[in-house]
């Protein structure tokens, strides 16, 4: 972690991408059923990718912001130095 906050950007990659997932799915089912759509299946089936997308893809979340946060600022010599120094303490 670089500083205090890091893993925001990873919640904002996970949350921009249930956001997305539940349109998805409300669209998909909406235009799959139309003009008689049941209500009564789609709610829960939006609520369940509401619930699992976030808990399934934030492990990848977290790792899309690292990569991201690594490309845009790169380590710097003294946080390269401390990450060998830390590895080798370990062993």
């Amino acid at each position: 972690m670089r500083e205090p906050g890091y893993w925001v950007g990873a919640v904002i990659f996970n949350t921009t991408l249930t956001i997305v997932a539940f349109l998805l799915t409300f669209a998909v089912f909406l235009m799959a059923t139309w003009p008689e759509v049941p209500w009564d299946w789609l709610a829960p089936t939006a609520i369940a990718v509401t619930v699992l997308v976030p808990v399934l893809f934030y492990p990848w979340a977290q790792t899309l912001w690292m990569a991201y946060d690594l490309f845009v600022h790169p380590l710097e010599t003294k946080e390269q130095e401390a990450g060998k120094s830390r590895l080798s303490s370990q062993s």
